[in-house]
């Protein structure tokens, strides 16, 4: 999915909000605020998708506040009450036979990727002692697009799998499910970014959740892209693109890099996020806020 006009007030307004929520100094704001006006004046356009703009006003926002890992201690908030939450997940989840255990597990891993701390998400001020709440409304919910069951065929054929996260918190029920998927024989490599931005889970970010102890095979997908980056990507992320039969994509973000590639991708693509603005909606065909879980057609 390409960038549409009305991506533009959303790309400058969220990096504007972060930047007001790193500093307090009016000249540092407006040092962001010139430069992301500067950038997109000279590149904002139909012909790339909305990540790689999100992507660098957030370079913009770390380089002009001089904040290497913005917003580093919700992100640990975020990560450590995640961990917690999740044992009461799976203490949960193994009282259910396969079906439903798998079922709840996506659910949950779904549910997860709402923690984006963006302004389209929780916002940057979100309080991660609410997370309990708030990932419960998400499951109460449900799906508004479910092709879980589809999923869960493939897994229970053992089909090898290329794991592409999205945010801190939401990896550790991404853990869970990765466990299931494993325990079904599926061999499952995870993909995490090289460097923090906005709430993108990174390789240290895996670490502390033990994401790296529940898969085959922990790979970075690149810098501190928002999403996965196609120009950007590792060479680690473009082999096992190349090597996958089915890949999970976690997050709007991901969703702009597959559904733009769909057609270079030859691994069956399921798309698993909570719709976070009304042009993803419109494409989609679902309302902002709710969650789907997809294959994406060939």
């Amino acid at each position: 999915m390409r960038t549409v006009p009305a991506c533009l007030t959303c790309v400058l307004g969220d990096a504007y909000t972060a930047a007001q929520q790193l500093s307090t100094d009016p000249a540092v704001q407006l040092r962001v605020a010139r430069a992301c006006l500067s950038f997109l004046a000279d590149s904002f356009g139909h012909e790339r998708v909305p990540s790689h703009y999100i992507t660098e006003v957030h370079r913009i926002v770390k380089r002009e506040t001089g904040i290497a890992t913005p917003f580093a201690e919700t992100r640990d908030q975020l990560n450590r009450i995640a961990m917690e939450l999740a044992k009461e997940v799976q203490q949960q989840a193994d009282t259910l036979p396969d079906a439903e255990r798998f079922r709840l597990l996506v659910r949950w891993s779904l549910a997860g990727n709402s923690l984006d701390s963006r302004t389209v998400g929780i916002g940057y001020g979100f309080d991660p002692s609410r997370m309990r709440q708030h990932l419960q409304g998400y499951i109460d919910r449900g799906l508004a697009l479910d092709h879980v069951d589809l999923l869960y065929d493939r897994a229970r054929a053992r089909t090898p799998i290329l794991f592409i996260h999205d945010n801190v918190g939401e990896i550790a029920f991404d853990t869970l499910l990765i466990q299931e998927l494993r325990r079904y024989g599926c061999h499952v490599t995870s993909a995490l970014r090289g460097g923090p931005i906005t709430s993108d889970a990174t390789m240290d970010d895996g670490r502390a959740v033990g994401l790296d102890r529940a898969v085959d095979r922990l790979i970075e997908t690149g810098p501190d892209t928002l999403g996965i980056s196609w120009e950007e990507a590792s060479a680690d992320l473009r082999a096992a693109l190349r090597a996958a039969r089915l890949i999970i994509a976690k997050g709007q973000a991901n969703y702009y890099v597959f559904s733009e590639h769909r057609a270079q991708i030859a691994a069956e693509v399921f798309c698993l996020f909570t719709i976070k603005c009304q042009p993803v909606a419109d494409v989609v065909g679902v309302q902002p806020r709710q969650a789907v879980g997809i294959f994406l057609s060939a």
